[in-house]
């Protein structure tokens, strides 16, 4: 007898599904001292409670395991492009948001974030490029989740293409293979890089005739220069104009930012950050970042009467993709 591809289907995800499960607890075992330390720019897990992890993965903290291999955005790179390619975006995703471990034998690599959809999207890639099974688990209290690729081949490749991917232990990674790849894979791997370490805020500035928003798109918080200058290359070379600005309290990094409405524009014009990829702070967290930069282009250059009425247009057309802006905004805008 036969079993039918539904059936098949359902134990393979089973089958998937326990081997996560297994590869999350063994995870979290291995969790203490100096794998503590291996933390991306984003989250800083050196006081995470031991027993707080454990509870996570006791409560299943292995999360849409299956979903993660059939994240639509995957599908739609890895039909579009090679697995050379690929590896850039995935490149791309390590540089910005992960770490790599290798000793005593053991090949990891860690990938971090408060944004879900960007683990789907890097443990689709993993799954694409390695056909290895990487496992996700929520950091309790910080919102946040750590999806793990335990695969020798996966951590050779970065470190041939970045030999100093931890930038935290002194090195300094580097997107140069990016950098060589042709106009379609750059684009996309901006696109990639933006959604794990952009973001988007608005702001409202005073004007003569009241108060408008500005729109503002930004890479990064405190990237090594050399890293931060290559991003900035990446970024002209699809004609993106961004700034390097650098904060004091962290010396010898510095983060891109721009205010330019055709970068803004330009960059929402090649797809903007992967789609379902979240605010993560601020007025908007947890809305997406393409949808406030949208609305933000959208209403850029007019004058409201009061920062309450720009706020609310605003907030009306993140919201609802159908939103009419033009009713609004014929009821409180000046002039």
């Amino acid at each position: 007898m036969r079993a039918s591809a539904g059936r098949i289907l359902s134990l393979l995800g089973l089958a998937l599904l326990l081997l996560a499960a297994n590869e999350a607890i063994h995870a979290a075992l291995s969790l203490e001292g100096a794998l503590i330390s291996e933390c991306g720019p984003e989250v800083q897990m050196a006081h995470v409670q031991y027993n707080a992890i454990m509870l996570q993965v006791s409560g299943a903290a292995v999360l849409g395991i299956i979903m993660n291999y059939q994240s639509d955005y995957v599908k739609k790179v890895a039909a579009k492009f090679n697995s050379g390619d690929l590896k850039r975006l995935f490149l791309g995703m390590v540089v910005a948001g992960g770490s790599v471990y290798n000793r005593c034998g053991k090949y990891c690599i860690r990938f971090y974030g408060k944004d879900y959809t960007m683990h789907q999207v890097f443990a689709g890639l993993s799954y694409e490029l390695y056909r290895s099974s990487p496992s996700t688990i929520q950091i309790t209290g910080r919102g946040s989740y750590m999806t793990q690729l335990y695969c020798k081949d996966a951590v050779i490749d970065i470190k041939e293409l970045s030999p100093d991917t931890n930038a935290r232990k002194g090195g300094t990674p580097t997107i140069e293979y990016i950098l060589e790849g042709n106009r379609s894979i750059r684009q996309e791997s901006m696109r990639v890089i933006m959604s794990v370490a952009g973001w988007v805020a608005p702001s409202l500035k005073r004007t003569a005739y009241g108060y408008s928003v500005s729109t503002r798109i930004g890479l990064g918080s405190s990237s090594p220069l050399p890293l931060n200058e290559e991003y900035k290359i990446l970024a002209e070379s699809l004609l993106l104009k961004f700034n390097s600005y650098s904060d004091s309290r962290y010396p010898e990094t510095g983060y891109l930012m721009s205010y330019d409405p055709d970068t803004c524009s330009g960059f929402l014009s090649m797809g903007g950050f992967v789609d379902g990829s979240l605010v993560k702070k601020g007025r908007y967290a947890g809305m997406e970042k393409n949808s406030v930069l949208r609305a933000s282009l959208a209403i850029g250059g007019k004058h409201f009467e009061t920062p309450a009425s720009a706020e609310k247009v605003m907030e009306a057309a993140v919201c609802n993709s159908n939103f009419d802006l033009s009713a609004l905004l014929g009821r409180i805008m000046l002039g």
